[in-house]
């Protein structure tokens, strides 16, 4: 894929091989087109619930250019309403969203058919994985993966972040060690080699307006990408 503002990478590491790198998250969307598996499972770790449903939904069987042209000019620019897009499109089939902030008319149930699983931190997915012991979120996260023919993992800057309670416009980056805690906590190892021998993309949205201005998001990319990259899926930093 060459498109302007998408950067494509070539991952050596475990997990996905493909992976794109874009500001605004709507242009995950021509990326999932391009690796989709006829319907993938979305993991997606973000701050807040891209699920509002979109005013101008894409058809299905679109081409990837068809895709990205939909993305820019149909789709909101405020970037949440790709998720549902992707699933009407029939890239997507479910979600396992971990988010905290809900737009309004964010859908937080299932949707027209589509399991939407979501928790606010990727612990309460993760804990006890596959046992009796698990979370409701987590037994439906573990049934999802399960089933799943391919997994695309995605991810937004703006996850790794927090309004100050000082002053709610304000946004306080996280560092590197609650990025990690946050990624991988204690436990994870089983839920991540599930995910990972599925995944078959990664999509990285950065939207600086949403972390702090381009300096403060650059250094908490780097962080991001150490801990995604390098200690995730094993592979060299972007």
């Amino acid at each position: 894929m060459s498109r302007a503002g998408i950067i494509e990478l070539e991952i050596a590491g475990r997990g996905p091989m493909r992976g794109y790198v874009f500001d605004p998250h709507r242009l995950a969307l021509p990326c999932w087109a391009e690796v989709s598996e006829g319907p993938s499972l979305l993991l997606t770790l973000d701050r807040h619930f891209d699920t509002v449903v979109p005013m101008n939904r894409p058809a299905r069987g679109l081409s990837v250019e068809a895709f990205e042209a939909h993305a820019r000019e149909q789709l909101d620019h405020r970037n949440f309403d790709h998720v549902l897009a992707a699933m009407s499109a029939g890239l997507v089939s479910d979600a396992i969203i971990v988010a905290r902030a809900k737009p309004v008319g964010a859908v937080t149930s299932d949707w027209e058919g589509h399991e939407l699983i979501s928790a606010p931190t990727l612990d309460l997915i993760t804990a006890e994985w596959g046992t009796g012991h698990a979370t409701p979120e987590g037994k439906r996260a573990f049934a999802a993966v399960e089933r799943a023919r391919s997994i695309i993992f995605d991810v937004d800057l703006d996850c790794f972040t927090t309004p100050s309670d000082a002053d709610p416009t304000t946004i306080v980056p996280w560092s590197l060690e609650l990025i990690r805690e946050f990624v991988h906590p204690r436990g994870s190892e089983a839920f991540w080699e599930a995910v990972l021998g599925k995944c078959v993309g990664f999509t990285f949205a950065r939207e600086p307006s949403h972390c702090g201005g381009l300096v403060a998001s650059g250094r908490l990319f780097e962080h991001a990408c150490q801990v995604i990259f390098a200690e995730l899926f094993e592979a060299d930093l972007p």
